[in-house]
């Protein structure tokens, strides 16, 4: 495994707004799927709970979110005490590592971008431990020696993880939150796609067991709801009472409270419907991809398909193809520690709009084939 410290960190997906007006292109018009968003939409109610919370915007929200606070623990069953809601699980990363100031950090990379642009902020040394290799597996029991190796005081681990779309089941992760309890690590669980797994895929409700683990979710994925910003994180008593003392008041706006509280109250079929619909849709589009001679497509169990491009193929030519013929948005990943400029991520979106991603790619073929 390659250990790595250093990385120019560029923004990441969801373009839309800055292509429209580049292009003049109607946003509407626009396919984006380098964005991992729920494709069903809105759960049901939702809508109608943001069309009501307009009538209260004179209103200041709820200053600690309580609301919203017991409807996650009634979730997780777990105490209210073990919850803080914020604006986006991507601001509660940055609140962890402005209070926790690990003086060594370690990233089980290649992995969401986020992190990295946080713990340097917080002035952390931060290490990259590569866990991907596309010619072969790096086993678990190799991943966590490397890492107690290293000594640090914290670990990001997203799971399942982005841009991979690998899984650590909860017997794997038992193994490395007992070894890291053991060396005196905390470890921050990134679960902010894991709604598209499954409930039982969830380490969420293991927070008081383990007093070394920190549990982030992002509302805003598995609800379509990523313009409104809300997450929340789950952690024991005692690293709770580190963490809440520093979070700002009205940290989630009443917009958010109501869409959030409303989805959580009334999400069980929906749920169930989206679990079914992507595992179908992931399933079709990755064989597609598959047949397609450039691409080879590796196994998710998330909403997005990481894929690699022939070497032969320069990456930035494939997405402007894509998007002028089609106003299709794909998600480059040469920024990502442990992955090279031929690999891109395709996230999984309706049976119509995958086709059309499908036709795009084989237009591409063609005139690399001519």
């Amino acid at each position: 495994m390659k250990v790595s410290n250093n990385k120019v960190m560029a923004v990441h997906g969801g373009e839309v707004f800055r292509l429209a007006v580049k292009y003049g292109v109607d946003i509407d018009n626009i396919i984006d799927f380098s964005a991992n968003i729920n494709p069903l939409g809105l759960p049901p109610g939702v809508d109608s709970a943001l069309h009501e919370a307009l009538q209260n915007l004179a209103n200041y929200p709820e200053i600690d979110a309580e609301s919203l606070r017991l409807c996650v623990a009634k979730r997780h069953k777990l105490d209210i005490e073990n919850v803080i809601v914020g604006n986006g699980s991507s601001a509660l990363i940055y609140l962890l590592t402005r209070v926790l100031k690990p003086k060594k950090s370690l990233i089980w990379s290649p992995t969401f971008t986020e992190y990295e642009r946080a713990l340097k902020q917080a002035q952390s040394e931060v290490v990259n431990l590569n866990c991907f290799d596309p010619e072969k597996n790096i086993s678990l029991d190799e991943i966590i020696a490397a890492t107690l190796e290293k000594q640090p005081d914290l670990v990001f681990i997203c799971n399942p993880n982005n841009p991979t779309g690998s899984l650590w089941s909860i017997m794997e992760l038992e193994e490395i939150l007992s070894a890291f309890k053991k060396a005196g690590i905390i470890c921050i669980l990134d679960e902010a796609f894991i709604d598209f797994v499954s409930v039982e895929a969830s380490f969420a409700n293991r927070v008081e067991e383990f007093d070394n683990l920190i549990v982030l979710r992002s509302l805003t994925k598995i609800y379509a709801l990523a313009g409104i910003r809300c997450g929340y994180l789950l952690s024991g008593h005692f690293l709770n009472q580190r963490l809440a003392s520093w979070l700002e008041p009205w940290s989630v706006n009443t917009l958010a409270l109501n869409a959030a509280v409303t989805a959580l109250t009334n999400d069980a079929e929906f749920i169930k419907k989206t679990l079914v619909f992507i595992a179908e849709e992931r399933d079709n589009l990755s064989r597609k991809l598959g047949q397609l001679q450039f691409l080879k497509p590796y196994p998710s169990s998330a909403n997005y398909i990481l894929t690699r491009v022939d070497r032969s193929v320069n990456c930035e030519e494939l997405r402007d193809f894509i998007f002028v013929r089609d106003k299709i948005l794909i998600r480059l990943c040469g920024d990502y520690v442990g992955l090279s400029d031929n690999f891109v991520r395709f996230a999984v979106k309706n049976s119509a709009e995958n086709c059309q991603l499908i036709e795009g790619l084989s237009a591409f073929q063609a005139q690399i084939d001519t």
